[in-house]
Parts: structure tokens; C-alpha cells; sequence
């Protein structure tokens, strides 16, 4: 079983005052260890953002042992493996693989409904997108006093929450299905020189972000302009963090489906070979399935920036 998470929604930054005579219920604690959370994952979503931090490189191998009634002949039985790494999620949270995690390929597409899977004439086959999200785990069940309208004298709850991750695998039915985009990515080119006659000025008044803008591409030196335009990113990145969220909470990324959870980090995307027979879209077993590893978001240790740069 899963526990919600605090930190999906937004949380004030207030600590527990402690004095002596102050009694303590189970949701100060709580509180405690929501402050501390909080703050460490904001500092590394602002200071790292999100993405692949180590490991977790995805790749196809043939499956040992299959079940042939579920995962086809033995020559077509295949599986997806993660390697073990650590991934940091949209708000800040560490998603961990501690292990090799599995998935069986042929058996995931044998099950899908026919509906579902698209044949991407462009490639000739379908493509899925591999995500990781952050979950939580019950662990431990302990005694507890019934919570809610209930009355129980057998009730338990967890005494553990374990971070823990869930894998998906997610077709994808566009023609050209988006990938992640850096919000780093600085187009450095100056400003076009003023028309002979100047257009009628519009009545809206130009936002600060677009004055930095305009200001950061006067700029004759490009070296300056692009330090200017990398800082302007800078003086920006705290408005492109509150309007990824809406009253329903984060925003979802260019790469995410409809009714996704908009925390679940891209890792890789697949494009596994098909052909359409009658209606009835099939692998094709004659030619490989590429995995695109690269196309996911970094984060990247200070050491290996400097180290880099």
C-alpha cells in the first residue's frame, strides 16, 4: 500500500516551537519532519532541478527462463532492465533504484489492447516512453487507535514509510511525440536591428522578463550577451517555478500523457519495431528495438561541472 505525499502539495515553512509544559500530539511530529523534508527538497529542485543524477541506464536483453504462455517462444521473450541509480524528481524528491529492476517486454506488449497501440508509420513500429515516479510504502504495522469514522480495537497503521519507485512503460500515440526540453537551453543570437519605421506600440506594457530580454540582446559582445541571457534564465527560474503549478498542482512537461502524474521523471523511449496484419499491430522480431537514453533531463554533480567546463 501507498501513502500520499505532503510534499505534492504546497507547504509553508514553519517549525515546531518547543517549551516546556507544551503537549505533543502525533501530528507535531509530523509537522517536524515535513519542515525538514521541505526544505532540503526545495534547495535540491532550485539549486539541481530534476532529472537523472546516476545510473539508470535502460536497455533490452533476451529474458532467462520465460513463461511461454505469457512471454511468447523463447526466441521472442525479452525484457527491459533499469540499472540500479538515483533520480531527482520535479519537487525534489530522491527516487532510488537500489537494484536491477525488470520489466518483460513482450509479455507488457502482448497484453496492451489493440486500441491502444499505434503504429508510428514514421518508424515503423510503436513507441513507449519509460518513466520512474516517487512513491511511498507502508512497512511495519503496529497497533493504533482506529482513525476516522470507525471503530475497531484491531486497527494498525505503519510504523515505517519507505521511499521507494514505480517504473511505467507508455505508449504513445502521436505522430511526433514530444521529448523533454531543458530549461537552460539559451539561444544566444542578438537582437534584430530596429525597422526603418517603427510599428505602432502595443497598449500592453512589456513584462520584466521580456525588458531583461530585450536589454540581455543589445548587447554588441556576444560573450556578455550570453552571460547576460544565462543570468536572465537565473532571474527567471523562480516564475518558471510557481507557474508549473495550477490549483491541481504541478503542471504536466511537454513529455507527459493526459491524466499523468506530472512528477514522473522520462528515462528513456523506445521504439520497438511492428507491423500491422488485418488490423492486428504485431512485433517485428527482425529488427532490433532502439532505446534512446539521452533524451532524458541531467542533473550534474558540481564536481563533474567544473571538471567539464
Amino acid at each position: 500500500m501507498t501513502q500520499s505525499d505532503p510534499l505534492t502539495t504546497p507547504t509553508s515553512p514553519d517549525r515546531v516551537f518547543y517549551a516546556p509544559g507544551i503537549l505533543l500530539a502525533a501530528d507535531d511530529f509530523q509537522t517536524e519532519q515535513l519542515y525538514h523534508r521541505s526544505r532540503l527538497a526545495r534547495v535540491l529542485a532550485y539549486l539541481h532541478g530534476s532529472g537523472t543524477a546516476a545510473g539508470l541506464w535502460v536497455y533490452r536483453e533476451a529474458l532467462p527462463n520465460p513463461d511461454t504462455a505469457q512471454d511468447g517462444p523463447p526466441a521472442e521473450a525479452d525484457r527491459l532492465v533499469v540499472e540500479p541509480g538515483l533520480a531527482v524528481d520535479r519537487l525534489g524528491r530522491l527516487v532510488e533504484v537500489p537494484r536491477l529492476a525488470c520489466l518483460r517486454l513482450n509479455r507488457w506488449f502482448r497484453s496492451q489492447p489493440q486500441d491502444d497501440l499505434f503504429l508510428n508509420a514514421s518508424v515503423n513500429g510503436v513507441i513507449a516512453d519509460v518513466f520512474i515516479r516517487f512513491v511511498t510504502c507502508d512497512r511495519g504495522k503496529t497497533p493504533a487507535f482506529a482513525a476516522g469514522p470507525f471503530d475497531a480495537l484491531d486497527a494498525v497503521q505503519p510504523s515505517r514509510l519507505r521511499d521507494g519507485y514505480e517504473l511505467s512503460l507508455r505508449v504513445r500515440q502521436e505522430d511526433t511525440p514530444p521529448l523533454p526540453v531543458s530549461p537552460w537551453q539559451i539561444d544566444a543570437t542578438p537582437a534584430d536591428p530596429p525597422p526603418a519605421e517603427e510599428p505602432p506600440t502595443s497598449e500592453a506594457e512589456p513584462t520584466q522578463s521580456e525588458l531583461r530580454e530585450q536589454q540581455a540582446r543589445a548587447i554588441a559582445d556576444s560573450d556578455r550577451r550570453l552571460q547576460a541571457l544565462r543570468h536572465n534564465a537565473l532571474f527567471d527560474a523562480w516564475n518558471e517555478g510557481t507557474d508549473q503549478r495550477d490549483q491541481a498542482g504541478l503542471r504536466p512537461l511537454p513529455e507527459h500523457l493526459p491524466g499523468q502524474d506530472p512528477t514522473d521523471l522520462f528515462l528513456a523511449r523506445l521504439t520497438i519495431p511492428a507491423i500491422s496484419s488485418d488490423g492486428i499491430i504485431s512485433r517485428d522480431f527482425s529488427r532490433d528495438v532502439e532505446i534512446d537514453n539521452y533524451s532524458r533531463r541531467f542533473v550534474y554533480p558540481t564536481s563533474a561541472l567544473a571538471e567539464w567546463t
